[in-house]
């Protein structure tokens, strides 16, 4: 009477499994296999715990695959890349480097770091030097879309991912390991280029991708002619058999090979000049300044860009570098004009008269500051930017001398009852507790000079206090004096105009932008319309064997099949080879 399947014993559901699962694969090999485990199935005691779980001195041994072993071999897994790395770091840094995977993934974390940069609104270059400036910024533009998480997405610079220090490494960890890889295949291309392999095995040419087989009456001279009659370069090895053979080796296009070393160069420093672009040197209160060397961090300095911007008016001066750095150059307005339409009021030119000084010498001007056409010294660019209203006003005594004569960039902007307000406020009195406060209201689709009586709004008070307690307040226009409550001090407006506001800009990465951009578009071209061609031929007797690779962008088949028909169509034999 047959077993039911919960009455078998288990020896025999284990002789039952292990046949039907190798008996499909059965070698010789594989059946001593399956005996000997089918001894140990039956020879196994039915409830022997530590056989059929694997514990114990006796039990057998768990299966690979099983969740057990590859618990036992997972730290193995790690440990041992973590040992070589240890042991041979700079072999584990360079097979690294070097690996499909980390270039994989290298790209994939910028392509993700790029898509933020996207989607959070990026902070102006003109503020990321100004602490004070990126917190108002922040206030204004950040703090309203992304509300409580502004903070952890400033820390996380977000506001300035494309200059953020991860963005960055990540950049120069992609182009260093461009340059590890094309090290690795420079031997190789360069044999190949200068010491091609001219005899292939005889099965080459019998396997080939590319082959034909054809004969003509004189073979070597034949081959010869028509390779270079279409610009092939030929090169031939012959044996020294009773029946010799002619092995050649045809190719076109070689040094086109050699533009991949320009391609990766060009990508390389395209990659550099972008991390250069967005380097602004480490912060003043950086670790980095008081670990590196002084020579690194001095170059450092001396390769940070920066921008910002400078209104200025004319006859005012101003610095690029901070006060006090030696052989510091500063600009100078000496004229600024601006042009409005009459319909829009708009302005439709503006340009700026703008001198640069160098230990106080001149050492480059532009009387025709535009837009389009700013002045560059010494990697630094000045370009024309905006205009901003301005005025100029005096404050005196009583007996004549002044406490106050400054030019005012009314760099602040407000609406109060359907008027704008151009005003600035807080600008300290020099060697008094008092600051200065100037407002300008007018209609919103005019600027200054179109104003036709401007009036200004200028009050003098302590900062923090209330203003029923200020020492002044006057409503004045062009060439009028006020007095204060106490008519110890009188306020005159001088003069009231546009003033040229400059972008002063350094970025050590933008000249070699464009040049590298070119060379990279150019090795591009060279690798697609001039693709490198190669044939070997196999000549024995009359007979002709012709093979070829695929190569990318070019049909070799065209080449095999033009030099057999031109061998069918040949009646007569060529009696030399070509020098």
């Amino acid at each position: 009477m047959p077993y039911h399947m919960e009455e078998q014993p288990t020896w025999l559901l284990s002789v039952h499994h292990i046949s039907r699962s190798e008996s499909i694969m059965a070698t010789p090999s594989n059946k001593q296999r399956v005996g000997t485990r089918l001894i140990a199935s039956t020879t196994a005691p039915k409830n022997n715990t530590s056989a059929t779980t694997g514990q114990g001195t006796g039990g057998a041994r768990p299966r690979p695959g099983s969740s057990h072993v590859e618990a036992e071999d997972r730290p193995r897994r790690f440990r041992k890349p973590l040992t070589y790395f240890l042991r041979h770091p700079v072999d584990a840094a360079w097979g690294w480097l070097s690996s499909v995977r980390t270039a994989i993934l290298l790209i994939a974390a910028i392509t993700i770091i790029c898509l933020l940069g996207i989607y959070f609104v990026q902070a102006p270059g003109e503020v990321l030097n100004d602490p004070a400036s990126y917190t108002a910024w922040l206030q204004q533009n950040a703090l309203p879309r992304y509300g409580s998480l502004t903070p952890i997405f400033d820390a996380l610079q977000f506001f300035t991912i494309f200059s953020s220090w991860y963005f960055l490494l990540l950049l120069t960890i992609l182009a260093t390991s461009i340059i590890v890889c094309t090290l690795n295949r420079a031997p190789a291309i360069w044999h190949n280029f200068k010491h091609p392999v001219i005899r292939r095995p005889d099965k080459f040419y019998q396997h080939a991708l590319e082959r034909i087989t054809f004969t003509h009456p004189d073979p070597i001279a034949f081959t010869h002619t028509r390779l270079r009659q279409r610009h092939y370069r030929v090169r031939s090895s012959v044996t020294d058999d009773e029946e010799p053979v002619t092995y050649l080796y045809a190719n076109k296009n070689s040094w086109a090979t050699l533009a991949t070393f320009v391609f990766h160069a060009a990508l390389v420093t395209l990659l550099m000049a972008g991390v250069l672009s967005q380097w602004h040197g480490f912060p003043p209160n950086s670790p980095a300044r008081r670990v590196l060397p002084s020579p690194l961090v001095s170059l450092s300095d001396s390769l940070a860009g920066f921008t910002f911007d400078q209104p200025l008016p004319t006859g005012q001066s101003a610095v690029v570098y901070p006060r006090g750095t030696p052989h510091n150059i500063s600009f100078r307005v000496n004229n600024f004009t601006a042009a409005f339409g009459p319909h829009t009021g708009l302005a439709t030119d503006y340009v700026t008269d703008l001198s640069v000084y160098r230990d106080g010498q001149l050492v480059a001007r532009s009387n025709h500051l535009r837009v389009n056409d700013p002045l560059a010294y010494n990697g630094i660019i000045f370009h024309q930017s905006s205009l901003i209203p301005s005025v100029t006003l005096t404050v005196s005594d009583a007996s004549g001398c002044l406490v106050c004569a400054q030019s005012i960039i009314l760099d602040q902007t407000g609406t109060v009852q359907g008027l704008q307000v151009d005003f600035a406020k807080g600008i300290p009195i020099a060697g008094t507790s008092y600051t200065l406060t100037v407002l300008f209201p007018h209609a919103p689709s005019l600027q200054l000079p179109q104003v036709a009586h401007p009036f200004f709004i200028i009050s003098i008070g302590t900062a923090g206090a209330p203003a029923t307690t200020n020492k002044a307040v006057a409503r004045l226009q062009v060439g009028q004096t006020g007095h204060s409550f106490d008519n110890q001090w009188a306020i005159t407006v001088n003069n009231a105009t546009e003033a040229t506001v400059l972008l002063v800009t350094k970025d050590s990465g933008s000249p070699l932008i464009w040049p590298t951009s070119i060379i990279l578009i150019l090795s591009l071209c060279i690798t697609f319309y001039f693709p490198q061609r190669r044939l070997w031929l196999r000549i024995q007797g009359q007979h002709i064997h012709v093979a070829a690779l695929p190569e990318h962008f070019t049909n070799i088949r065209a080449d095999l099949l033009a030099l057999a028909r031109h061998a069918t169509s040949s009646t007569h034999p060529l009696t030399s080879t070509p020098n």
